[in-house]
């Protein structure tokens, strides 16, 4: 068969395709959107091609193809295989202008993945890792764009992150922060070696691990976990078939992610329905407690003090159903008083809105705090089951039962129970830290010179509140680790003048 014909019966995919000479060798490595399309443009323009590609082409004996499902793994697939074959007419191209690298500084605690351009470079020289070459430099650009958009991780070329303050780039999305210990060197290098994975095109691998640890965190009930590393996986796979990358996006999955998010779903729906079955027998409840809500409270010594809500059905989060509280009645530090304000106006509401009520309430705390509660319901006539449940120990307490339920430590019940617990506590924390960085970013502060974010947020950790920073002596704002006598100056001159 003579090489028109066989490139007449090119598939239009993606892939790499391999030019060879009269004796087998490879003399030339590409990729394509299309291998019809690009090979044949080879030969329908021979008058156009540079002296370089028409001598190439006189010397073309055969041509094979390796099909790809993207762009991108063509990209990575072609960078293999010039590697692998140093064809004669890549490596003369490279003379002209150096093929880009991705580069990964693994010399560093916390790596940056940066596009990188060098001549003749080894794949791997010390600590430090190069992929490629690769030949489309745009497309280079877009997979470290699209890299760092789903692992987080840093693109900076600062040494030092000890001196560094957040950039744009964490609000966008491209980096996880470590300069602000936002992420731990433990979980960013784990995120770097799944990002050699996928630039040594290792992609199934890549994929079946991450499917892996969802699983293992959906059987461990740590169902946030499972959600984060599901969105992973989606943003790869979507990456791989050639989308576009949108971490927020419900569709794009394909057959196969699609079947085994499935099989986590129904497994997740499997263990609700026992553990409600379990939780209804060990608490000798009288109907199936199908819907449950419960409530947590979160605030630094009476500061800036909120409420959540969660619900859970058959077992199941029903995040659209959570509700959270800023709370506004009490002052100080008083949780009863709080938790007593929060499911006051949540029961109010559901009576005069006539809504579903909860078939239990769960109280995050001991006794003291289910007897708070308990009151509110009484005031309000609701006769609905209640219970808390205590760090410590895990002690379940009853309203009607002095003695706590100490329930098995495998039991399904208690495994539904902690989960719930820990939701409402997760939802909770995450609202305060929001209600806090919004205190920060419209305070004073931002008035005075030498005050950046990360300054700020140490103040806050530091005095717990904007009030607390007024009332803070330049002694007490001096001790804090790098604040010295001139901004401890600056902040007290702005916040009295606050005053």
């Amino acid at each position: 068969m003579d090489i028109k014909s066989k490139i007449n019966k090119l598939p239009e995919t993606s892939g790499v395709y391999f030019f060879k000479d009269k004796r087998g060798k490879v003399i030339y490595v590409g990729k394509a959107n299309s291998l019809k399309n690009r090979v044949s443009s080879y030969f329908s323009n021979s008058s156009q091609q540079s002296p370089k590609i028409n001598k190439m082409i006189k010397e073309i004996e055969n041509v094979e193809y390796i099909p790809t499902s993207s762009e991108i793994e063509a990209l990575i697939l072609e960078s293999k295989m010039i590697k692998s074959n140093s064809p004669y007419y890549n490596t003369q191209a490279k003379d002209d202008k150096s093929y880009p690298y991705i580069k990964i500084t693994l010399e560093r605690d916390f790596p940056q993945i940066l596009f990188y351009r060098k001549i003749n470079r080894k794949i791997k020289e010390g600590k430090t890792l190069y992929f490629g070459p690769f030949v489309d430099t745009n497309a280079t650009r877009v997979v470290i764009k699209l890299l760092r958009q789903v692992f987080k991780i840093r693109g900076c070329i600062k040494k030092d992150l000890k001196t560094t303050k957040i950039c744009l780039d964490y609000q966008i999305g491209l980096c996880s922060a470590p300069c602000a210990n936002i992420i731990g060197k433990t979980e960013y290098r784990k995120r770097i070696r799944e990002i050699c994975l996928f630039l040594a095109g290792k992609q199934k691998r890549l994929l079946n691990g991450l499917y892996r640890e969802m699983k293992g965190a959906s059987n461990n009930l740590n169902y946030e976990k499972a959600a984060k590393v599901r969105d992973k996986i989606k943003s790869i796979e979507a990456i791989l078939k050639g989308q576009e990358i949108n971490l927020f996006r419900k569709n794009n999955e394909n057959d196969y992610l699609l079947k085994k998010i499935e099989e986590v779903e129904e497994d997740e729906i499997k263990k609700g329905w026992e553990a409600v079955i379990d939780l209804k027998e060990k608490l000798s409840l009288k109907k199936s407690p199908e819907r449950i809500e419960a409530f947590d409270i979160s605030n630094i010594q009476g500061k800036l003090s909120v409420g959540s809500l969660v619900v859970f059905e058959k077992g199941r989060p029903m995040k659209k159903d959570y509700r959270r509280f800023r709370v506004k009645k009490v002052k100080g530090i008083d949780d009863y008083a709080m938790l007593q304000e929060v499911t006051e106006r949540r029961y109010k509401r559901l009576l005069s809105e006539g809504k579903r009520l909860p078939d239990l309430v769960l109280v995050d705390g001991g006794r003291g705090q289910l007897n708070e509660v308990k009151k509110i319901l009484n005031n309000l006539n609701l006769e609905l089951p209640i219970i808390s449940i205590a760090k410590k120990e895990e002690e379940i307490f009853i309203p009607e039962i002095y003695i706590p339920i100490i329930l098995p430590s495998n039991s399904e019940a208690l495994f539904l129970l902690q989960r719930i617990r820990d939701e409402a506590h997760r939802f909770a924390v995450t609202y305060h830290r929001r209600i806090r960085s919004k205190e920060i970013r419209n305070s004073k502060l931002d008035l005075i010179p030498g005050i950046g974010a990360k300054r700020k947020r140490l103040l806050l950790e530091h005095f717990k509140s904007i009030e607390d920073i007024k009332n803070a002596s330049r002694v007490d704002i001096n001790k804090i680790p790098g604040f010295g006598n001139k901004i401890a100056d600056k902040i007290k001159t702005i916040m009295e003048v606050e005053r």
